[in-house]
């Protein structure tokens, strides 16, 4: 997969990147679902509306019960009545908060941008802003001139490029860190720079971690074939226990040998 690498002098070059992150396949059911997860997590929920009997009104039944023609009631605070409480209205107290898991959200982006890759520049020159809003409202008139919301992803913080992008309403910028499927699908043009591209292939690239998971599968299975093989039993010669003479005292040798012989009479 190749990307359009715009610049100011003309020069009309690519840039090959990634096809797992820029040329996957369109998923729309998975990029409709995180988009929806996205914008309902925006909602804050704080909405609310007074009830019937939160309302600062007189409770007084304001005309008599029989003879009007008109239906009974006991005060003015009901729902049916200009003025009166909200049925079945906000408390205050939702939760719209919803959950996608991570990889469906890299599945997403990663297919949102691969639908956008026609649309999508990598642009060197936007590093090179001086702070001004005219200079970049130049650069973008030269380079997209149709394009009436542009998305500019960079690597890192860039205070001068931001200072020269954030008085233009078309153009919104952030991070290849926090960018998400709905940012991508919203826009009429990316630009990118190379080392955000990089960013992108490093936080959504299938290849490499599956490659790293096998590696680790591998060491772990050394380790454990090397914990399995037995042990070569140690060879111990046995040296032969040498014999230890035992010599008497030499009083009771003395004796032994001061003794005569006595002989046997023959009977």
């Amino acid at each position: 997969m190749k990307l359009k690498v715009a610049s100011t002098v003309g020069q009309n070059t690519t840039l090959s990147v990634r096809d797992d992150v820029f040329g996957a396949p369109f998923n729309p059911t998975l990029v409709a679902q995180t988009v929806r997860v996205y914008l309902a997590n925006q909602r804050q929920g704080t909405s609310k509306t007074k009830t019937r009997s939160e309302i600062n009104r007189s409770k007084k039944k304001w005309f008599k019960q029989k003879g009007t023609g008109n239906a009974r009631h006991g005060a003015r605070t009901p729902s049916i009545f200009v003025g009166g409480g909200v049925s079945h209205g906000p408390t205050g107290h939702e939760n719209w908060s919803l959950k996608v898991s991570s990889t469906m959200k890299k599945v997403a982006l990663a297919s949102v941008l691969s639908a956008q890759a026609e649309k999508t520049v990598v642009m060197e020159d936007i590093n090179q802003l001086d702070g001004k809003t005219a200079s970049a409202y130049k650069l973008f008139e030269n380079l997209l001139p149709n394009a009436q919301h542009i998305l500019v992803v960079l690597s890192k913080h860039e205070p001068m490029v931001a200072r020269s992008l954030r008085n233009l309403p078309y153009v919104y910028v952030t991070d290849a860190s926090r960018l998400n499927t709905y940012e991508v699908a919203y826009s009429d043009a990316i630009v990118l720079t190379k080392e955000s591209v990089k960013m992108l292939e490093d936080r959504l690239g299938r290849e490499e971690k599956k490659a790293k998971e096998k590696e680790v599968e591998k060491k772990v299975e050394k380790a454990e074939v090397k914990m399995k093989k037995p042990v070569a039993a140690t060879t111990v010669k046995k040296v032969p226990a040498k014999k230890i003479e035992t010599k008497k005292p030499a009083a009771k040798v003395a004796k032994t040998a001061a003794k005569p012989k006595t002989k046997t009479k023959a009977k």
